[in-house]
């Protein structure tokens, strides 16, 4: 299964926590290309502690640098819920 779809699969049991999604990918630069991809496709969301959606324009900022990765949950949005259901 690519990191991509057991990501998917992972968030059908609720949000995750965005360093404990960095492990299922082999490298920084592959988790930065998947996550991109996902949201970009409307399949997941990243939220900060408050539940507010992080906004698009900060995506690849926050996915570049790991200090920004603590406080951010990972959610699955009914798009990707359709992807792997």
């Amino acid at each position: 299964m690519s990191p991509e779809l057991e990501t998917l699969d992972e968030l059908l049991g609720g949000d995750l926590p965005l360093p404990l999604i960095r492990g299922l990918y082999p490298d920084d630069a592959r988790f930065a290309r998947g996550l991109s991809g996902l949201l970009h496709a409307g399949e997941i969301r990243l939220v900060v502690e408050d539940g507010a959606e992080l906004p698009g324009w900060r995506w690849r900022e926050v996915l570049a640098d790991p200090v920004t990765w603590l406080g951010l949950q990972v959610s699955l949005t009914p798009a990707g819920a359709r992807r792997i259901g």
